[in-house]
């Protein structure tokens, strides 16, 4: 059985790669003409972009729900069943994000296009897992 000193640092260790999972990139996406879209926790970057590539692409803000999850995590150490919650929320923001990177893969081969996953993907997923065990593992601890 883990003790809640070990708890403690996984959900540490599950926050620290969630926050670096927020710089890294995310995933990429190359189309014709060598235009590579760049998908980050906070926007979207377009390398190459062609004059007549649409103004205003989507630049979604991936990193909100993650970034949430993460003070729930923090705030866990302190407080019982936060870090649950975070973890259970990151899970399920986790979950979305791989269907929208599912959806964007899809896309991306449709357009004869190339798609390559960032660290930050292996990061969050790596963060989430790890969070989520010392959060089970403090819940456990605290009963």
């Amino acid at each position: 059985m883990i003790g809640r000193p070990t708890a403690v640092a996984l959900i540490a260790a599950g926050v620290v790669l969630t926050a670096t999972a927020l710089i890294l990139p995310w995933y990429s996406t190359i189309y014709a003409g060598d235009v590579e879209v760049v998908v980050r926790a906070w926007g979207t970057e377009v390398v190459h972009k062609p004059g007549d590539w649409p103004a205003g692409e989507l630049s979604p803000w991936y990193g909100v729900p993650i970034a949430i999850t993460a003070a729930f995590l923090t705030a866990g150490i302190w407080i019982n069943r936060a870090a649950l919650a975070g973890a259970a929320a990151q899970l399920g923001a986790v979950g979305i994000i791989t269907v929208l990177t599912i959806s964007e893969r899809g896309h991306a081969v449709e357009q004869q296009g190339d798609f390559a996953i960032g660290y930050g993907l292996v990061f969050l997923a790596a963060g989430t897992l790890v969070a989520l065990t010392g959060a089970i593992a403090a819940q456990k601890e605290a009963r």
